[in-house]
């Protein structure tokens, strides 16, 4: 790809980056996608009611962790200038961001799952990129990221009252600390993948073993 340049998606690099090396190198150079169910209409719909419940809302007085400021977005979509090196650039969309009272923004990515997930740690480097994007635009002003973290719902009880079930979710604010050095070593280990021929399927991607027999 000489004048071309790498286009990655925040989302792949904790799923599709670390799940198989072969699918994301065929993903980036010939858009190939691993067959998926998706994600349930269902959660789909569920992010899209928490996104519109927010914005206006104080983000101090919804979420312990976070300082005063307000939920200004709603899935924003982003697409950066070139990472360091000119070899890739990123281009994706984030769940929530919050004006912070100081003038700064936060980026926040909502996640139904269980706060004791020990993985959640590598939705670090998706955070990262976003904090990347929002800072180097590809065009707009940039919006300088002061905290990203993760924003857990974790089911507690739904019960029925007068025809409707309610839904009640405890949130759990995750804290993500900022280490750009760390994400743009992380960038030059994904760009060095990409550089190199083909690698090898893996025997530990179903997709792979579908496609290439027993590996």
């Amino acid at each position: 790809m000489e004048n071309k340049k790498y286009k990655l998606s925040p989302s792949d690099f904790k799923y599709l980056y670390e799940e198989c090396k072969y699918c994301y190198w065929h993903k980036i150079h010939n858009g190939i996608v691993q067959p998926s169910i998706g994600i349930p209409s269902i959660f789909t719909r569920m992010s899209g009611l928490l996104q519109n419940s927010l914005q206006g809302q104080n983000s101090k007085e919804l979420i312990s962790g976070l300082p005063e400021g307000t939920f200004v977005h709603k899935e924003v979509r982003l697409r950066s200038k070139p990472l360091p090196g000119n070899k890739s650039y990123l281009s994706g969309r984030c769940d929530l961001l919050v004006k912070f009272a100081d003038g700064t923004h936060g980026v926040i990515d909502a996640k139904m799952t269980d706060a004791k997930d020990e993985s959640l740690n590598l939705f670090e480097r998706q955070l990262h990129a976003y904090k990347y994007a929002f800072e180097n635009p590809a065009e707009g002003e940039p919006i300088k990221i002061s905290r990203v973290g993760l924003l857990l719902l974790v089911p507690t009880d739904i019960r029925p009252n007068k025809g409707f079930f309610y839904y009640k979710a405890k949130p759990v604010y995750k804290e993500i600390p900022i280490n750009m050095d760390k994400f743009f070593e992380f960038i030059n280990e994904v760009e060095n993948l990409l550089d190199t021929p083909e690698p090898k399927p893996s025997q530990f991607c179903n997709w792979c073993k579908y496609k290439h027999g027993n590996l």
